[in-house]
C-alpha cells in the first residue's frame, strides 16, 4: 500500500496500491481527486483542545495507522504496546520516533503536556481478532482510554481503516471460532498475539501489494474535563464512542468494494 489521498471528517482518504484488482470489482470505484489535510474538527470548529486519534483496526501489522496516523492532528504521539519498548534495536527505533508507551505512567505524562495521541484502542486483541472475512473490532470492555481522556481533557476522533483487516489471511484453523476464542484468552491473560498471517503469495511477511485501503475520519467528540470520573461518566461517553464508531463503518463502508455488506463485530 502506498501514501495516502486525504479529504476531510465524516469522509474518506486512501493509501492506495499501485494495482487495480479492487476496481475490477466496483463500476462505482474512483480515487480522490487530490490530496489535502484533513479537518478533523467535526462541524467545522478548530480544534482548542488536544486530541487522541483512535485508529481501528489494527490488523496483523497496523500498516493503516502508521502510514496514516501522522496525517492527523498536530504531530501526534504514537502509542505502542509496552511490549515494543522492551525488544532491542525496536525500542531505540521506536524511541527515535517520539512513541511512547500504552502504559498508563507512559501515557499521562504525554497527556499531560498536551500533546495530540494516536492510539489502536483494540491493542493486541485486535491483532488476534484480525480476518479477511469477518471484520471486527475490541473496544466492548476497551474503556481506560475514555477514563484518560476525560481525565486529561482530550477530545477523541475515531479513525478507520477499511481494507487493513484484507492485507493478510489468517492461517486455517486459526480463526475457527474454537480457536479464536482462546486466542483472545491468551490475549487478555499474556498480552501474546497468537497467529500468522500470510501477504503476498511471493513474500508472505509483505501484504498484499494488490490490496487498497481507504481510511475513514470521523467527527471530534468532544469531551468533558473531569479529574475523577464516575465510573457512570466513564460508561455514558465510552457508549458515545462506540455509537460514533458504528456510525463511521456503515456509512462509509460502501467505499471499499470488499466491505460494502461487511457487518461489524464488537468484542
Amino acid at each position: 500500500t502506498g501514501a495516502g489521498k486525504v479529504v476531510g471528517p465524516g469522509k474518506a482518504m486512501g493509501h492506495f496500491g499501485s494495482h487495480n484488482q479492487l476496481n475490477k470489482l466496483s463500476d462505482k470505484w474512483k480515487e480522490p481527486k487530490e490530496a489535502q489535510k484533513p479537518d478533523v474538527n467535526g462541524g467545522g470548529t478548530k480544534a482548542t483542545k488536544p486530541t487522541m486519534f483512535c485508529h481501528h483496526p489494527h490488523g496483523v501489522v497496523a500498516i493503516g495507522p502508521c502510514s496514516m496516523g501522522s496525517k492527523l492532528g498536530n504531530n501526534p504521539r504514537a502509542v505502542v504496546a509496552p511490549a515494543c519498548l522492551s525488544m532491542p534495536f525496536c525500542r531505540q527505533m521506536m524511541e527515535c520516533l517520539g512513541m511512547v508507551s500504552s502504559s498508563g505512567p507512559a501515557m499521562k505524562k504525554t497527556m499531560r503536556e498536551g500533546k495530540d495521541m494516536a492510539i489502536i484502542p483494540g491493542g493486541v486483541e485486535e491483532v488476534v481478532l484480525a480476518s479477511s472475512k469477518v471484520e471486527r473490532s475490541y473496544i466492548t470492555k476497551r474503556k481506560g482510554f475514555v477514563k484518560y481522556a476525560l481525565q486529561h481533557g482530550y477530545d477523541l476522533v475515531p479513525v478507520y481503516h477499511l481494507g487493513e483487516t484484507s492485507l493478510f489471511d489468517v492461517v486455517y484453523p486459526l480463526d475457527t471460532p474454537v480457536m479464536l476464542k482462546a486466542r483472545v484468552w491468551l490475549a487478555n491473560k499474556f498480552s501474546l498475539a497468537t497467529g500468522v498471517g500470510f501477504g503476498w503469495s511471493f513474500l508472505p511477511l509483505v501484504p498484499k501489494p494488490d490490496m487498497k485501503c481507504v481510511t475513514v475520519v470521523g467527527n471530534r467528540i468532544a469531551m468533558p474535563t473531569v479529574e475523577e470520573p464516575s465510573r457512570e461518566m466513564v460508561e455514558k461517553h465510552h457508549a458515545m464512542y462506540v455509537e460514533a464508531l458504528q456510525r463511521l463503518y456503515y456509512e462509509h463502508r460502501a467505499l471499499h468494494p470488499l466491505y460494502q455488506s461487511r457487518a461489524l463485530e464488537l468484542w
